[in-house]
């Protein structure tokens, strides 16, 4: 068996180790965790399966020549991004399934993301302060092909990505509905930003890093300020049933970045909520290895 080994780069991200199998002509193509994603016949064409996170299930195949399978990227959100924030990009097209991204300038970073939709990548991704504004691209790769999405970085915005002030909430447009449903073990939230899905008690301890790859590998993302935040005041005063969401200080994946003295030596920070109300926060630097708990969000 021969394994691909790819670079990890601060431009470049992969989600998911994968490798191929010859097998008379014809190839087998698995993640990291031995679950086939790709077959491709001796008549190149090629099989793609969409498996359910963390379980050996598949939830859907689709069948095509390989030039029909090549991934398609038909829309991203946001088109645009602050200098200095942080974003959960949505790209929405086909055949992505096992796909990994890269853009074409550095300090663009890629935390962990589930690669496992044939048609949707939620991606977190990070922009460091001191990048220019100007146009990016993105590429988007699969064992199968490659496809390319354009993207704008703009201006750094002081004060970074951080949850937004009570009182401003309260001024935004009327909150959209929960998700009428949600994965097992999770509730659904509404929010002016849009519903989602929360796990109903802490789930992990971990450090920044291993938090993201933990919701990720589950098909979720860490939850940010803000969502939690929703989630605390619903559970407060609607009787969401949530457990554990004040006590001691979660995890989120929102994060602020502090500029010690000039744009070239920004010191990025976590931020930390729950410690005794909905509405109490802590910056704490992303480099140290600290463990918090915490709970994802879908």
């Amino acid at each position: 068996m021969r394994r691909h080994q790819y670079p990890l780069t601060g431009i470049f991200f992969m989600a998911l180790l994968m490798f191929v199998i010859p097998a008379h002509g014809a190839q087998t193509i698995k993640d990291e965790a031995g679950r086939t994603i790709y077959t491709i016949d001796d008549d190149g064409n090629v099989t793609m399966f969409e498996n359910s996170p963390g379980i050996d299930i598949t939830l859907s195949v689709s069948r095509g020549t390989k030039e029909a399978m090549q991934p398609r990227i038909t829309e991203v959100s946001p088109e645009s991004i602050h200098a200095g924030s942080s974003v959960m990009l949505k790209v929405k097209g086909k055949n992505f399934v096992g796909a990994s991204v890269k853009f074409n300038r550095p300090g663009i970073e890629v935390s962990p993301y589930a690669t496992n939709k044939p048609t949707s990548l939620d991606i977190p991704v990070r922009v460091q302060p001191n990048i220019s504004p100007g146009d990016v691209k993105m590429e988007l790769t699969t064992p199968i092909g490659t496809t390319e999405a354009n993207l704008k970085i703009t201006e750094l915005q002081i004060g970074g990505t951080g949850a937004p002030r009570h009182d401003e909430r309260k001024t935004t447009a009327i909150p959209t509905t929960a998700p009428a449903s949600c994965p097992e073990g999770m509730v659904g939230v509404s929010a002016e930003s849009g519903g989602f899905c929360i796990d109903l008690d802490e789930g992990y301890t971990e450090d920044f890093r291993k938090a993201e790859k933990a919701c990720a590998m589950k098909g979720k993302r860490l939850c940010q300020a803000h969502e939690w935040q929703h989630a605390c005041e619903q559970a407060t005063k609607d009787g969401l049933p949530l457990k554990n969401m004040t006590g001691n200080w979660e995890l989120t994946g929102s994060w602020n970045v502090a500029l010690k003295g000039d744009f070239e030596d920004p010191m990025t920070r976590s931020i930390l909520v729950g410690k005794s109300d909905c509405e109490e926060s802590l910056l704490v630097p992303q480099w140290k290895p600290d463990q918090y708990q915490g709970r994802c969000c879908k």
